[in-house]
């Protein structure tokens, strides 16, 4: 991360975001990916004023070109709403599928590609795929894709039912908010509290006690 970089990010913490995008823009125009990336958010957020998706896409374009798994993320999402480019399916998920491949623990990547197989956008509808893709994004502790993984292991779509595994993901999901991308509207909200109940009355008490500790080993919840 250059000098500048680092100055701009002070000032962007500091809310000073002129500064923050007068430094930025130095170290973008030298090639620094990082202070590419955080212009396009600079813009994608409209922390000047106002969303400018054609900037951000500029911007996120030159990051990506250091296969800056952030800024090919967010090329993506201005893909599957149509900001600043074309509204295109495909392209959002092929990029969302780069964000991936160049960040393994971009758990956000994970999950919107697993969302795309699991309702047929920019794919062929795939279970077994959405599964893969929800689970990845569980490993990386997006409690979105942690809820859709419990789901499907508890429906048996897309891999064997297995209910204790079900239990297991959902109670990681609880732990944490629920953030979905901006676009993505679900007709049912995510409960993961819910979920984890209405589980909990099919498994034995043993295999709750089994899932607890586990949790507790790994030091999601307390001993």
């Amino acid at each position: 991360m250059s000098r500048e970089y680092q100055t701009g990010y002070y000032a962007y913490q500091s809310g000073d975001f002129s500064e923050a995008r007068q430094q930025w823009e130095i170290a973008a125009l030298n090639d620094d990916p990082y202070a590419q990336y955080a212009l396009g958010l600079l813009n994608y957020r409209g922390d000047m004023g106002r969303p400018d998706y054609p900037e951000a896409v500029k911007w996120f374009h030159k990051a990506a070109r250091a296969n800056h798994s952030g800024a090919i993320y967010y090329i993506g999402l201005l893909y599957y709403n149509g900001h600043g480019v074309n509204y295109d399916q495909f392209r959002a998920t092929e990029y969302f599928k780069r964000a991936l491949q160049a960040d393994p623990g971009n758990g956000d990547a994970a999950f919107l590609t697993g969302t795309q197989y699991f309702h047929g956008r920019g794919v062929r509808q795939n279970f077994v795929e959405a599964a893969h893709y929800f689970e990845l994004g569980a490993k990386a502790d997006n409690h979105a894709a942690q809820f859709m993984y419990g789901a499907l292991l508890e429906r048996g779509w897309g891999q064997e039912e297995n209910q204790a595994e079900a239990y297991y993901w959902l109670r990681r999901a609880t732990l944490g908010p629920i953030t979905l991308p901006p676009g993505l509207n679900l007709e049912t909200p995510m409960d993961p509290m819910a979920a984890v109940s209405a589980l909990e009355a099919r498994l034995r008490p043993e295999e709750i006690t089994r899932i607890d500790k586990r949790l507790q080993t790994e030091g999601f919840i307390p001993n």
